[in-house]
């Protein structure tokens, strides 16, 4: 079921539409987040103050539809960009989208993450929303860990909250109280074709049934990760209020329209205010690290 999932072009297409960072407003939050600056994503941000302005190579984990690579190779600081996934449709469209942007030397591969070799070494190794699909991050870590160079980083972005998004009866309390703030329009369902009324907390046994390695581990994604690589820096990059409350509905704000960037800009602040409080911790982290 998982390789059928994450093959299939029109669902991977569908998910992009609707997960909470598909706004561009969102996106400018997280930006400041990250890197102080709405125009300067976390990606931009980390290379420039984490990395040698030239290095040899880089291996991107789980590439996906293959936009990090591509903004690697942009950038042109690595002189050899590798880049895996376990999905081989998904690395033949990226394959082709790279040649399309004018980066036909990325290096695609069909990866396992679970127990396949990374080969090396790497100046460099990069993950993006996939360290919460494996099972096994404790033999990911060390092979990781020898795959790069003496002098090489670990860098991740990655959702690191509860397991299976099972979330507290505190946290959906708060995100339903900003729910219902939000006019019918903006709380439509396309799934559903009705407005949400509730925000409910995923049931774990059908997120095992459409894909079981989802959030399968998430919690304890940065605890291992500290134990194998000596931290550099780590960015809270907040979506534990944004995340379950905008999630499928976020494809009803129109971002022509004043009120609807107005209310998530709101929600952008309620979410930053309620972090700092301590009201809710992030579930997403920017991560940074090397070798011990």
């Amino acid at each position: 079921m998982r390789e059928t999932r994450w093959n299939d072009a029109s669902f991977q297409s569908e998910l992009e539409s609707r997960i909470w960072t598909s706004s561009s407003v969102v996106r400018r939050y997280l930006h400041r987040l990250a890197s102080g600056d709405e125009n300067c994503d976390w990606l931009t941000y980390v290379e420039s103050r984490h990395l040698a302005p030239s290095l040899a190579s880089a291996l991107v984990l789980g590439c996906g539809g293959g936009w990090l690579e591509r903004a690697l190779a942009g950038r042109g600081r690595f002189r050899s960009i590798i880049a895996c996934d376990f999905a081989a449709d998904s690395v033949a469209r990226a394959r082709d989208e790279a040649a399309a942007a004018g980066f036909p030397g990325i290096d695609y591969r069909v990866v396992d993450l679970e127990h396949e070799a990374l080969g090396g070494p790497y100046d460099a190794v990069f993950a993006n929303d996939v360290l919460h699909h494996i099972s096994n991050l404790e033999d990911l870590y060390e092979r990781i860990l020898q795959s790069l160079a003496p002098e090489g980083k670990f860098i991740f972005s990655e959702y690191v909250g509860p397991n299976r998004f099972q979330f507290s009866d505190q946290r959906m309390d708060l995100v339903n109280r900003y729910l219902r703030l939000l006019p019918d329009r903006l709380r439509h369902d396309p799934s559903r074709g009705s407005a949400t009324t509730k925000k409910e907390r995923p049931d774990a046994d059908q997120v095992v049934r459409e894909d079981p390695t989802e959030a399968v581990r998430s919690e304890e994604v940065v605890p291992l990760v500290r134990r194998y690589f000596r931290t550099e820096k780590e960015y809270p990059y907040g979506g534990s209020l944004l995340n379950p409350l905008l999630s499928d509905i976020i494809v009803n704000f129109c971002e022509d329209v004043p009120e609807d960037v107005r209310l998530l800009e709101v929600l952008c602040g309620a979410e930053d205010r309620l972090i700092r409080s301590g009201q809710l911790e992030p579930d997403f982290v920017i991560f940074v690290g090397a070798r011990p």
